[in-house]
């Protein structure tokens, strides 16, 4: 018998044509990709300001850091190299949201869906991080399940290598995410069903 998949399932975060996603920021296209490599390239040239980034200097982002079009798209840094106190933070924020629904589109504080857990749990450790869960695996460095560690994000993904859902990795085989619909948020075994890899921030 099948497994029925875990999904996202705000409509926001879903793709309206193949190859694409929609953003409910609303900034995507021609213009936001080259207003992001011109941001790029500001701050390898050293004459953007720097912005807030845990555990990394501007300078070290600037060399570090590709450019990503979803990243640049949703106009978020791109994090790497995150300390372990922040990674703690983070998960520990997700935690403090333990038993409460998954919700379709739920960004909290009562409810989430799974990419909208990431972001908050993320935010209240100092962490920017786009909506949807395809732009959070594009946020950081793709690595296999094998080398996740505690606070690397786990993403599973359709045929296609569309990013469906998202979860923040505690080790162990464990990980802590909102589900799917009538489901609560919590710490479960990892589920290898279209498990897709691991994104270090």
């Amino acid at each position: 018998m099948r497994t029925q998949r875990e999904c996202e399932r705000t409509e926001a975060c879903r793709p309206t044509e193949r190859g694409r996603q929609a953003s409910p920021v609303g900034r995507s296209g021609p213009r936001a990709a080259a207003v992001a490599l011109a941001v790029v390239a500001a701050l390898a040239a050293g004459t953007a300001p720097a912005l807030a980034q845990p555990a990394a200097t501007a300078a070290t982002a600037a060399t570090a850091a590709p450019a990503s079009p979803a990243a640049g798209a949703e106009g978020e840094r791109i994090h790497q190299a995150l300390s372990s106190s922040t990674v703690e933070k983070a998960i520990d924020a997700a935690e403090s949201h333990k038993g409460k629904p998954y919700a379709w589109g739920g960004t909290g504080p009562d409810s989430f869906d799974c990419s909208g857990l990431v972001q908050a749990s993320f935010r209240e450790a100092g962490v920017r991080l786009p909506r949807i869960a395809q732009d959070q695996v594009n946020s950081g460095t793709r690595i296999s399940y094998s080398r996740a560690e505690r606070g690397d994000l786990l993403y599973w993904t359709d045929n296609g290598g569309y990013a469906y859902h998202v979860a923040i990795y505690l080790g162990g085989g464990r990980m802590i995410d909102a589900p799917s619909s009538g489901r609560r948020i919590g710490e479960r075994a990892v589920t290898h069903y279209n498990l897709a890899g691991a994104v270090r921030l």
